[in-house]
């Protein structure tokens, strides 16, 4: 065994989500998929689905033409958390640093720990992040720079000027795109074209509400997949996720619709909050913050009404409520 293992910190994933009526820890879709859409998918399943291993042809083309992609350029993961994975494998970290901000992916340091890397964190002094402090963490040993697009958990969004000026440096950059479709902002991979030193992570967890597929992808220069396609798993994602995520493709206009439909009643039910009275600091990203002790406890009265949080000291130094809104709140 490797001795350093015993080192790294691992957390818990399980909690029991029964208990509350509002799942608002890990920004999984709360809101009904739709009756009729749901069932739609359940007929569709036949026991090759589960007996067969997966044939991903028809997935893959589907994820090309709508990010207008080559297959090349192209590796399934199971969850986005395995795209990253693959990059530190992919990557000469032993010894060495990867860079990002203070406020993170917890799961940026496990790799970092797991592959014997120093992870380097530019600090926020606000709610936005100073890209120039990134880049002057930038050294011989630099392996890539990795950020949230929007951060998580402080839910800013870095611009395409500010992604192209870290790519300018010439440092490899991934882009983890976890929370993106919430923020109507343009995705970075285009930009592949350009930059041969970027690559973009993203998931079907958050936006589509598919966290229980373990299904996710990154896209990079067809150059670097020659790389990172030699740590793709046998078969990439369950048979189960990659027909569930086929039908999410097909059906692309209604998750758009309901994309946008999530940041117009977000905006509404802060509104809501702060005509009440509540200390709120909104985000670019599909959560707010909610100051825990305003007079009284926050986290106490919102448990109470069914709802599951987490709580974050931001840069600030006071402790709020991080406030992942989802449809299924708007006529509370």
């Amino acid at each position: 065994m490797k001795k350093h293992l015993k080192q790294v910190y691992r957390k818990s994933n399980q909690e029991d989500k029964t208990k509350y009526e509002y799942v608002l820890t890990q920004n999984e879709r709360n809101y009904s998929l739709g009756e009729e859409f749901f069932t739609t998918f359940i007929n569709s399943l036949d026991q090759k689905d589960i007996c067969f291993y997966p044939n991903t042809t028809e997935l893959k083309d589907k994820i090309c033409k709508f990010y207008n992609i080559k297959e090349s350029n192209l590796l399934l993961t199971p969850g986005s958390t395995f795209a990253i994975k693959t990059i530190f494998e992919s990557f000469d970290v032993c010894c060495k640093n990867v860079i990002t901000s203070d406020y993170f992916f917890p799961m940026y340091q496990v790799f970092s720990d797991l592959y014997q890397a120093e992870l380097k964190k530019a600090s926020y002094s606000g709610m936005k992040l100073d890209i120039d402090k990134v880049i002057e963490l930038i050294d011989k040993d630099t392996q890539f720079i990795i950020l949230a697009n929007p951060n998580s958990p402080l839910g800013d969004i870095y611009s395409k000027q500010t992604i192209i000026k870290l790519l300018e440096t010439g440092v490899f950059v991934v882009i983890d795109e976890a929370y993106l479709e919430f923020t109507g902002e343009e995705s970075s991979v285009p930009l592949i074209n350009e930059y041969k030193n970027l690559i973009v992570t993203k998931t079907f967890s958050k936006a589509f509400g598919a966290a229980g597929c373990r299904a996710g992808f990154l896209v990079s220069h067809e150059d670097n997949l020659e790389y990172l396609s030699k740590f793709r798993s046998m078969y990439e994602i369950n048979g189960i996720g990659v027909k569930y995520i086929t039908y999410v493709m097909n059906n692309m206009k209604l998750f758009q619709d309901y994309f946008n439909e999530m940041r117009i009643n977000k905006e509404l039910f802060v509104k809501r909050l702060t005509d009440k009275g509540y200390s709120i600091i909104n985000t670019d990203a599909s959560w707010f913050y909610l100051k825990r002790y305003d007079k009284k406890d926050n986290l106490d009265k919102f448990n109470n009404l069914g709802m599951s949080f987490r709580t974050l000291i931001l840069p600030d130094g006071e402790e709020y409520i991080k406030f992942n809104y989802d449809l299924k709140l708007k006529n509370l």
